[in-house]
């Protein structure tokens, strides 16, 4: 074994060396995907492991976890390898898994835009407002690549996000209307406390979201139109729902 040498850090804070072995095999398994990319992947297939690891399996999954972020495991990472020749991303591959939940349908066709009638524009502006206050949590890893990769294209293609978009949109919000409903909920939402009117959802790790029925927001938008004050507008309409605990 030659003694280890020392890989040049991006960071201010200089890694452990490795080997100069565990370093070509390193470079070996992941071949062209990028470092950063890699570890979208490592993280993906740690959320839905490809196959079950033997004891020997798991120690070659973390000879770099925890430096370089990455699985190590040749059978792990000949699954990006693939995905990533075929043009696939790390989320794209965890679409097609199913993880995101809300889905698309079984009963739909590729063919069908989840957007419907929706501009570009329109798209792009909900977009953003729906990565500020998203419907759901997913788990960090799916997340991070959701967000990632709508701000990249400018346009989500996760029908939990879209289908909250649209549900305020039929209900004739605009996007800055919804980020300025749900900016004012947030000032009144606080831990163990409940309001029929600020409905929530509950996501990976038992993480609650609030996710606001638009339906229940109308008189809220035309009074809001009509000039009145946003902040207490909206706590005059959550006042009477109050759950006494």
């Amino acid at each position: 074994m030659s003694a280890p040498e020392k890989i040049p850090s991006t960071t201010w804070q200089e890694k452990e060396p490795i080997s100069r072995e565990l370093r070509l095999l390193r470079e070996e398994l992941w071949g062209p995907i990028p470092p950063r990319e890699r570890i979208q992947w490592s993280n993906a297939l740690l959320d839905n492991p490809p196959t079950d690891l033997t004891v020997m399996g798991k120690l070659q999954n973390t000879q770099l976890l925890h430096r370089d972020g990455i699985v190590m495991n040749r059978q792990w990472v000949a699954v990006a390898r693939y995905w990533d020749d075929l043009g696939v991303t790390a989320y794209e591959w965890l679409l097609q898994k199913g993880t995101l939940a809300s889905n698309t349908p079984e009963n739909t066709t590729p063919a069908e835009d989840p957007w419907g009638d929706c501009t570009d524009e329109e798209r792009r502006a909900w977009t953003a407002a729906t990565l500020q206050f998203p419907p759901m949590f997913l788990g960090a890893t799916v997340m991070g690549l959701h967000d990632r990769h709508a701000k990249q294209t400018g346009i989500t293609n996760s029908k939990g996000w879209i289908d909250l978009a649209l549900e305020f949109r039929a209900a004739g919000f605009t996007p800055e209307e919804f980020i300025e409903l749900n900016t004012q909920v947030r000032k009144f939402h606080k831990r163990g406390q409940r309001n029929t009117m600020i409905t929530t959802t509950w996501g990976n790790l038992n993480k609650e979201y609030v996710r606001l029925n638009a339906q229940q927001w109308t008189n809220w938008l035309a009074r809001y139109r009509a000039g009145e004050e946003p902040l207490a507008l909206t706590e005059e309409l959550l006042s009477p729902h109050w759950i006494a605990q």
